[in-house]
């Protein structure tokens, strides 16, 4: 239960209205946005600082593809923690919307969506890197089924134990792409927690 300071100025609403905003959750506030941005900027300039730098041997044009894929997942790990977004993906497809959005709303079809692992594998490490890819895509996959099926009051910190072997695996097991250190624990950041796992969405009081 909220104390009372933070009682009074947030409350648990389910409810949202206005055009979809799929990147934020519809009704998202200013603030809310912002944090997007901010996160957003902060994963683009790691790649701005390395080619600065000439920390990694790449072309121009791999930096602009790695600042794009920094640019969506940074922003998706704050994006989908907010509870604008918890309360858009985790309600029923409504009358209104667009059909994009029932699609969206399929919590494995969005995950599946996200093959970053395999393109980065791909691009930047060819035949050799499309294992990287591909196992750190299933494994993200096969964790998101797995929180999805359990109770919902364990799928938390289920997610945070897949996490937590994320980091490990990431770390000592799996050799990670050379300047994509962050990538596989920051997808099952933003997807495995993130996304899939419901929690209240605490929404300011006007």
């Amino acid at each position: 239960m909220l104390n009372g300071g933070e009682s009074q100025s947030v409350l648990v609403n389910w409810n949202y209205s206005g055009k979809p905003d799929i990147f934020a959750g519809t009704g998202a506030t200013c603030s809310e946005k912002i944090m997007i941005w901010i996160a957003s900027a902060s994963a683009v300039s790691l790649y701005l600082y390395l080619y600065l730098l000439n920390r990694l041997d790449w072309p121009f044009w791999k930096y602009i593809v790695a600042g794009v894929i920094a640019f969506d997942i940074g922003g998706g790990v704050v994006a989908n923690s907010l509870n604008s977004c918890k309360r858009f993906f985790h309600t029923p497809f409504r009358y209104d919307e667009k059909r994009y959005v029932r699609i969206l709303k399929n919590k494995l079809f969005f995950v599946s969506f996200h093959v970053h692992t395999i393109i980065v594998g791909l691009l930047y490490q060819g035949k050799l890197g499309l294992q990287y890819g591909v196992i750190w895509y299933l494994s993200m996959l096969i964790c998101s089924i797995i929180v999805l099926n359990v109770p919902l009051y364990v799928r938390r910190p289920i997610a945070m134990m897949a996490i937590l072997w994320a980091i490990i695996i990431n770390s000592h097991i799996l050799q990670p792409i050379s300047g994509f250190e962050w990538l596989a624990p920051a997808l099952f950041i933003k997807l495995v927690y993130g996304h899939i796992v419901r929690e209240e969405p605490y929404r300011p009081r006007k």
